[in-house]
């Protein structure tokens, strides 16, 4: 039951001439009405036959007869009484909701503070999470269960650095100096806690068989020695500790002795082994640090004096004579094409190369696993690695080295290990700065809107409440969805942006629905709270309806898999329910204490002056917004305009659809990292100097049967070796392992495979051997097994293996995906009764890829759905609904095809955006379709009307949007950037469709008006009463007859 509006001597209220009907505004005969309804149900039952009861009689007749019979043949059925039940509950509950915080304004919102304070001690929990693996990957795909699974293992011990130089022609003396300069800065690096570089790389074994040769020469030739000096001969000794395993204890000896030419023509590790080669072979392996770069040319003494003087000397001759002529490293003696570490080469008629204008270092860092310690903070997370702190302070280190030099030189660009991880985090927080101007500028600008220009009706107190109300909303969503558990990315720092907009745009809802009930009362006087229960009546379900789709389409994109995005739509739709709440409530109640303010003329700063003698001047009472809107209604009334609009909204549609279908789809984290850092200049010069040949795979197989499951190994292998349309290499031990095993004549070429079958412990002997070749060291780091492997025994049993390979060059996801997944397809076929899958670092933007057009569109299509759906209820008409969804779908084709122009993507933050946008752009429609269908007249007047009523605060709410973003602009972060530009769209299409192309096509083919169908309603029960016999005595004014959905409500009650 509606209550009552409290009676003052200002009270004077006349439905008919402000042209508000009986369900505007509940009065004492609205409200008898309703009563009549009741009791004419309860006399019916009870046959009651009394005069008194006759007019109840007659609403109950008027239900059952006349709007039962019109819902029979209306063709909408029960389902408009249905929502005209929701619509109408709705304005009696924000009537009364309205009145009740007039009431009592301060203990509302005391008791709703109640609620963001609570919320807030959810930061307690809060945490921010940068790692791409956990925020862009579904956590249920191949990828992360494979390298979870490799994680706990075999987790990666490799940390990969790399420095660049370029120039017009690096291969120059001076950029070779360069280069050592930075060689020495990071080997040079020690960390607070005293490591070095030589403490923290990777070491790869090298193998040097000159002393082995000599070993065989001197039983087998005559050497010719100098004579040594007594003090310079030294013995070397020795020890066997078992069979066929020998261990080195020695001093080198400095006799110098020179042999003839010779030419040994044969593989020591066949002929030796295990015997003598396997004596020495441990004693001859030296562990390198792992460091690629042309400086390998000259650094034979391993980076020593012999490196300076000989790189001090060269000339550009040398140069090129060495990176046209050498194949083979100094340093780690194995095959080397140095062309590969230079960019931007150019070659003459010869092929030879000539110049170029890039080249690279790269260092490579080992993680120590044991000196991580789960208990503390010593695990930082880069890209979905585990790192100890030791590792970390000397990449710290070398970060502070290396940026120094580029401060002095910009030609170097660099990248570390812990790099990314360290930016992707500071890009969170890195444009506060931007949300305090927007935050800022957007209260101006509700100050300058929602006030007048006098001293009273200025509202800044107003003002900074409704500002102050959606910061409650960011506290709330924030500490609400950090207490349960939810991750904070990069992603969720426009959140506060796009709480603003949001947050504004209810305000302006609620501050232009006073503004025309004040226009249309005139010198009318009614109470406070009767005011703000009319005021909530008609913008409580204008904001309800926005609120409540906004709410669902993130509601449906909290359906995603990417728990980032998942993450951000629960964030957001916390965020709007919020803010919703907080503006229907603290800011209504404090609007209510502004209204009495302004009527004993206290001033809008300073509360505590009163202007006795105040008259408003005549240019504050001007409403320039809707003088505009008059305007242009009246230029879209016009036929040549409305040719004009349907022309050019055909146009930028065809425009916007063809540029949609350009649109590509590709996701990079490294769009994560702020334009201007370090990181970004690297990944530039690497993508222009060093483009990819292909992404490089690895598929590993876990502990198999290799005497019952090689064949499916060689199976596979070989199909692999098939897939030439989407690899260029593969690299599988398994092919230079058949290949020495042959080449030396070890096994029958026609049996080797089932001879291997046949003998299990023969396989595992060979593959030791060919592990401690020349030929088959570079596989050693293929291999784990479960004890150490010893030259001359038998390998341990293998827990894992793996072989690399290499995809072609793709163009787009159409290439990569499908390429994907017919590798995975081909290892899961292979049937291992092992874990076998492949693994790369791009196959994790390629699984995300796999799912974000899937994402987008499926998204897309549900939040439609239920927009779709929902303002079907809350519209109650079939035709404004499908309005607004056309409206909505051209406006996003607009703003897809406009994206690809602006030199957007989808990914994951075009994705969200776009989700976003459906809940803005149906803001912008929705309002327009609702204020449509309760006007009256025909549909040019309606249409007018609309736009005079609402267009105000439809544009404030649009502009106040662009306002909080706008400076966003100036942003180094691909989010921010991403939110500008889609944005930007969304406002421009939003607001052209919404304001002009929308009213234009309503007033060509819009839905009738609620209110007419009413009038009509009333008419037509008018007519039957005064026909039905025994009825006459019973006479109704008109305004009476309007009230029959008031009766209805009453009924309904019973």
């Amino acid at each position: 039951m509606v209550p009552n509006p409290q009676e003052n001597d200002n009270y004077a209220y006349d439905n008919h001439e402000t042209k508000y009907d009986s369900s505007d505004v509940s009065d004492n005969k609205n409200e008898k009405h309703a009563e009549n309804a009741a009791i004419a149900a309860k006399n019916h039952i009870n046959g009651d036959t009394s005069d008194a009861s006759k007019k109840s009689k007659s609403c109950w007749a008027e239900m059952s007869n006349n709007n039962c019979d019109k819902q029979s043949k209306n063709g909408e059925g029960y389902f408009v009484f249905l929502s005209h039940s929701i619509v109408s509950s709705l304005e009696n509950f924000f009537y009364w909701y309205g009145k009740l915080l007039a009431r009592y304004p301060f203990q509302a919102i005391f008791i709703t503070l109640v609620i963001p304070l609570c919320c807030g001690l959810g930061l307690l929990r809060y945490e921010q999470e940068s790692n791409p693996y956990r925020l862009w990957i579904p956590q249920d795909s191949d990828y992360i269960r494979d390298h979870e699974w490799l994680w706990q293992n075999f987790p990666d011990e490799l940390r990969f650095h790399s420095v660049i130089v370029t120039g017009d022609n690096v291969l120059t003396p001076e950029y070779v100096k360069k280069l050592l300069t930075i060689h020495k800065s990071v080997a040079d690096s020690v960390s607070d806690d005293g490591k070095s570089f030589k403490d923290v790389c990777y070491k790869v074994p090298m193998v040097d068989l000159e002393p082995i040769a000599l070993l065989i020469e001197d039983s087998m030739y005559e050497y010719d020695y100098d004579e040594p000096s007594s003090d310079d001969s030294e013995s070397t000794e020795i020890t066997t500790t078992r069979p066929g395993v020998s261990s080195v204890s020695s001093n080198q000896s400095s006799l110098a002795r020179y042999k003839r030419s010779l030419d040994l023509g044969f593989d020591p590790s066949v002929d030796l082994y295990p015997g003598d080669y396997c004596v020495l072979i441990d004693d001859l392996t030296q562990y390198k640090c792992l460091e690629n770069s042309i400086l390998e040319l000259w650094a034979e003494d391993d980076y020593n004096e012999n490196t300076d003087s000989a790189i001090e000397n060269l000339t550009q001759q040398d140069i090129l004579n060495a990176i046209n002529t050498v194949t083979k490293s100094p340093v780690y003696d194995t095959a080397q094409d140095f062309s590969k570490y230079l960019g931007g080469i150019e070659r003459n008629s010869t092929g030879h190369i000539i110049s170029a204008k890039a080249m690279f270092i790269r260092f490579f860092g080992s993680v120590n696993f044991s000196a991580i310690d789960e208990s503390d903070e010593n695990i930082a997370v880069s890209k979905g690695n585990p790192v100890d702190k030791i590792t970390l302070e000397w990449e710290k280190k070398v970060i502070e080295e290396i940026t120094k030099l580029k401060a002095d030189d910009p030609t170097i660009e660099f990248s570390i290990a812990r790099s990314f991880s360290d930016l992707s985090a500071a890009a969170i927080n890195s444009d506060a700065f931007l949300f305090g101007v927007g935050t800022s500028t957007v209260f101006i600008y509700v100050q300058f809107m929602l006030g007048r220009f006098n001293f009273v009706e200025q509202r800044p107190i107003l003002s900074a409440v409704g500002m102050g109300c959606f910061g409650l909303s960011i506290l709330t969503s924030y500490g609400f969805c950090s207490g349960v558990g939810l991750v904070f990315s990069p992603l969720h720092s426009i959140i506060p942006f796009l709480m603003m907009g949001i947050g504004v745009d209810d305000m302006f809802v609620i501050i232009q629905c006073l503004y025309n009930l004040e226009e249309k009362l005139g010198e009318k006087k009614i109470t406070t709270e009767e005011k703000m229960g009319l005021v909530m009546k008609n913008a409580g379900v204008a904001i309800t309806v926005t609120s409540l789709t906004d709410f669902i389409v993130f509601g449906i994109g909290a359906t995603t898999v990417l728990p980032a995005l998942r993450s951000f739509c629960i964030y957001c739709a916390v965020g709007i329910i919020s803010v919703y709440f907080y503006q229907a409530t603290i800011f209504t109640a404090t609007l209510s204490l502004d209204i009495r303010r302004v009527k004993k003329k206290r001033n809008g700063m300073l509360p505590c002056i009163v202007h006795k003698d105040w008259t408003p001047n005549q240019f504050s009472q001007q409403n320039i917004a809707k003088k505009a809107f008059t305007i242009i209604g009246e230029y879209l009334s016009m036929t040549s305009v409305k040719i004009i609009v349907l022309v050019l909204t055909a146009a930028l549609t065809g425009i916007g659809a063809w540029g949609l279908s350009e649109l590509k789809q590709e996701f990079d984290p490294v769009a994560f990292i702020p334009r201007d850092s370090y990181l970004t200049g690297w990944f530039e010069a690497n993508n222009e100097y060093f483009p990819k040949e292909g992404e490089r795979v690895k598929v590993n197989i876990g502990e198999i049967d290799y005497r019952t499951e090689l064949p499916k190994l060689e199976k596979l292998v070989d199909g692999l070796l098939n897939q030439t349309d989407i690899l260029t290499a593969v690299d599988s031990w398994l092919i230079e392992f058949r290949n020495y095993t042959l080449k030396n004549e070890l096994l029958n070429p026609a049996t080797w495979l089932s001879d291997l079958q046949q003998d299990q412990l023969k396989f595992y002997e060979l593959l030791t051997q060919f592990l401690f070749s020349q030929d088959g060291a570079k596989y050693r780091t293929n291999f784990n097994f479960v004890a150490d492997l010893m030259c001359g025994e038998a390998a341990p049993r293998v827990q894992l293996s793996s072989m690399q390979l290499t995809h072609r060059l793709f163009n787009s996801p159409k290439e990569w995906i499908p390429a994907m997944n017919r590798i995975k397809s081909l290892v899961k076929e292979a049937n291992f009764s092992s874990r076998a899958f492949p693994t790369g670092t791009e196959y994790a933007s390629w699984e995300t890829d796999e799912v974000i057009g899937r994402e987008l569109y499926q998204n897309l299509g549900l939040s439609l759905l239920c927009v779709f759906l929902t303002t079907l209820v809350l519209l109650a008409s079939l035709q404004g609904c499908v309005l607004v969804l056309l409206s909505v779908l051209i406006t996003l084709v607009d703003v897809g095809g406009f994206m690809h122009f602006w030199g957007l993507t989808i990914d994951v933050i075009s994705c969200t955006n776009l989700v976003i946008a459906v809940g803005l752009v149906v803001d912008y429609s929705a309002h327009i379709v609702h204020a449509f269908l309760i006007q009256t007249g025909d549909k040019t007047e309606r249409i007018q009307k609309t736009l005079e009523d609402i267009g105000p605060a439809v544009l404030n709410g649009g502009f106040s949007t662009f306002l909080a973003f706008i400076f966003t602009v100036g942003s180094m972060s691909h989010v921010f950037i991403s939110f500008f530009k889609i944005f930007f769209l969304v406002v421009v299409f939003g607001l052209f469709h919404g304001l002009i192309w929308l009213p234009v096509i309503l007033s060509l083919v819009g839905p009738p008006s609620h209110k007419q169908n009413e009038e009509t309603e009333s008419s037509q029960t008018a007519q039957q009463q005064k026909d039905s016999s025994g009825e006459e005595n019973i006479n109704y004014s008109e305004d009476e007859l309007k009230t029959n959905d008031i009766c209805m409500q009453g009924v309904k009650s019973v």
